[in-house]
């Protein structure tokens, strides 16, 4: 069984302040069970100001995380906080792990994370915490991993930061912050897990579909035999239209494997014509364009959410930063909505630079997918 603790603190220039608001909130000495961990979402900031390092060297356990550009936790919500969510039990136990990507990133997650399975056999599910690289995607990140795993549930996110060009954006270990490193935390023991996914409404996904007939990692370089530029084109986009909503026009891309559909986000085109996406694009999925607006955003999550509600557990929330832009001078108000809904519940939202959950196939097993535009869940009792 796991208990939740739950702590925020927006004070980013006084270490001391911060690690007593932490440490008086979490009263960890009444509240700790034998095996312990951190979760951090917080702004970039934190680090510069030590105030992230002072919050972890003060903790009996290991803290795993990532920046954000928006964080919620305990009925707060703020870009300039720290959220900190602490799992603890005595039946269940945590493993974490640091992995440098910047080279050769498939041979550094084998050499690193084999003997964490090989020691301590198959845990139950994992966390992830993937750094937000040009080269190496999300989903290349998860392939690799599950190449060593078997596919064993993993949910986490991206990191992402405030800034334009997300320069800033690392993910967290034990108070340090990297650039180019892959966080994760085996968790081992009866773990009660739910996953769930918010995703587009149906109802503004156009329902003429295509066929990816070329691609290569997150490029998608033609659909129906055409450039896909020039598929975009033939369907009404102008590029107008596609330059200005590159990183918010939703390609909706099923695999035909059994899974639900999958989102990409198209974050730009090269001078050739190719799409540049969030995601891995398959040869031979079909493809749709999609729509966000601002009230589909809030539905969504909503929708999503509230069947686990009467769980009294933990809620793990990590929401696209599409999302997050689409809603405008409205920017809190998917953060607030799930505060709003999980008040009686402990849990912690942040914004995400792309979302890590399983989907169940057409026999039920959870299959690993990466997302963009999504909302994923973690609901732990």
């Amino acid at each position: 069984m796991l208990k939740s603790l739950v702590a925020t603190t927006c004070e980013i220039d006084d270490a001391d302040a911060a690690v007593a608001e932490i440490l008086q909130a979490l009263d960890i000495e009444r509240n700790l069970k034998k095996h312990s961990l951190g979760i951090i979402s917080c702004f970039s900031e934190y680090e510069d100001t030590g105030v992230l390092k002072a919050i972890c060297d003060a903790l009996p356990f290991d803290c795993i995380g990532s920046t954000t550009c928006i964080n919620s936790a305990n009925g707060k919500t703020d870009q300039i906080m720290l959220s900190l969510m602490v799992l603890t039990s005595d039946d269940c136990s945590f493993k974490t792990s640091f992995i440098s990507v910047s080279n050769e990133y498939e041979k550094s997650i084998t050499e690193n994370l084999s003997p964490l399975i090989k020691d301590g056999g198959n845990p139950s599910m994992i966390l992830c915490y993937f750094p937000l690289m040009n080269n190496i995607g999300g989903d290349m990140l998860l392939s690799a991993i599950d190449n060593v795993t078997g596919g064993i549930p993993l949910y986490g996110t991206t990191a992402v930061d405030h800034t334009h060009d997300y320069s800033l954006a690392k993910t967290i270990y034990n108070g340090e912050a990297y650039r180019e490193a892959v966080v994760l935390c085996l968790v081992y023991g009866n773990v009660n897990f739910s996953f769930a996914v918010a995703t587009l409404n149906e109802e503004n996904v156009r329902k003429q579909k295509a066929i990816i007939t070329e691609a290569e990692g997150n490029l998608l370089i033609g659909v129906n035999e055409k450039n896909a530029m020039e598929y975009f084109e033939e369907i009404g986009l102008t590029q107008n239209d596609l330059a200005t909503v590159s990183g918010i026009l939703p390609i909706v891309v099923d695999h035909k494997d059994g899974t639900k559909p999958v989102v990409r986000t198209v974050f730009s085109f090269t001078p050739d014509g190719r799409a540049v996406c969030g995601g891995k694009m398959t040869v031979g999925a079909t493809l749709s364009i999609g729509k966000v607006e601002v009230n589909d955003v809030l539905q969504t999550s909503v929708v999503t959410l509230s069947p686990y509600l009467q769980n009294k557990g933990a809620v793990l929330s990590y929401s696209c930063l599409a999302r997050y832009l689409i809603l405008g001078a409205r920017s809190t108000a998917e953060a607030e909505k799930i505060g709003e809904l999980a008040k009686d519940m402990h849990y912690m939202f942040a914004c995400s630079g792309g979302e890590v959950c399983p989907l169940p196939d057409a026999n039920g097993k959870l299959v690993n997918y990466y997302h963009n535009f999504t909302n994923v869940f973690c609901i732990l009792n």
